[in-house]
């Protein structure tokens, strides 16, 4: 797609400048200008870009400072978040990773505005350095958990009802933070549950839950903005989803199997720390640091003493 653009509307942007314009009615934005400013390398970028948005992505003739008009790819304003989530803050360089997160929390919305009203409205009740404490609770929450940003984030908006992390008022900031502590807890208290703990099986439950509240949190998004269609709901196999949640309990834990004379079978857990011997090679074993430890040993002598003078 290759076309002239009718309106061109220029953006500041936390010392930036961005770039709305306009073809056939709908708002597009200027890709490279976001991509640079946020510190990203364009051509790595722009080939994720065609390839993901390809068939709605495409170049615009813009205006540029000078008078002189250039091509630039545009993307859809609608598509913009969905862009803005393919870049994960914990893989780029630590001091990209605040700008970043900013572009994705601010820039859709302060873009849609000036398409819509011609200016930024909603300010921002709290600043970046209010919520340094929350930015560092979700990054250790991503890092524990192994999910991506998008979705802490998502959990977090909504528990407290907004679209943005930054429309937190700045009293429940610290809220906001024992919030996110309580998921970190929540599934390092998952992990260590056996495979018959009612419990474990409820946080993997609240797992499927925060994906299905995303699901609805960007449906919501796209009919209040676009009157689009509404999405199909995701459908669940129940059996894949069993299956998924008994290998996500066993994963890494040590079990025996038993077979009993009707041709069945069962398992047993085995404590993490513990292993299986031959009684024949108990002597040797003591020998060996990872089994036996320097405090163990004194017992051991005294219970070798006990038996021989009986």
């Amino acid at each position: 797609m290759t076309a002239m653009s009718l309106q061109q509307i220029t953006v500041p942007f936390h010392n930036a400048e961005l770039y709305i314009v306009e073809f056939e009615g709908q708002p597009y934005t200027a890709m490279r200008p976001i991509v640079e400013n946020m510190g990203l390398d364009w051509k790595a970028q722009l080939v994720k870009i065609k390839q993901r948005f390809n068939s709605v992505v495409g170049e615009i003739t813009t205006t540029g400072k000078d008078g002189k008009q250039y091509q630039m790819l545009c993307l859809p304003l609608k598509k913009l978040f969905g862009w803005l989530m393919t870049i994960s803050p914990n893989k780029v360089k630590p001091e990209l990773r605040d700008t970043v997160i900013k572009y994705q929390e601010e820039c859709d919305d302060v873009l849609w505005d000036y398409w819509t009203k011609g200016k930024a409205v909603n300010p921002r009740k709290t600043t970046p350095k209010d919520r340094e404490n929350l930015r560092h609770a979700v990054s250790n929450l991503v890092s524990r958990v192994k999910i991506n940003f998008s979705d802490a984030y998502i959990m977090v908006q909504q528990r407290f009802n907004v679209d943005h992390i930054d429309e937190i008022p700045l009293e429940m900031l610290d809220e906001a933070v024992e919030y996110v502590h309580g998921l970190i807890l929540t599934f390092d208290k998952a992990q260590q549950h056996s495979p018959v703990d009612i419990n474990a099986v409820q946080d993997c439950h609240g797992v499927l839950q925060y994906r299905l509240i995303e699901y609805h949190s960007q449906l919501e998004k796209e009919v209040k903005r676009l009157g689009g269609k509404m999405p199909e709901h995701p459908s669940f196999n129940p059996e894949q989803v069993a299956q998924a949640l008994i290998s996500r309990i066993l994963q890494g834990k040590q079990m025996m199997i038993k077979l009993n004379y009707q041709g069945g079978f069962s398992l047993d857990l085995i404590p993490r720390e513990a292993v299986m011997v031959d009684a024949n090679n108990i002597p040797e074993l003591v020998n060996r640091t990872d089994l036996v430890s320097k405090e163990q040993l004194p017992l051991i002598v005294q219970n070798a003493m006990g038996r021989l003078v009986k």
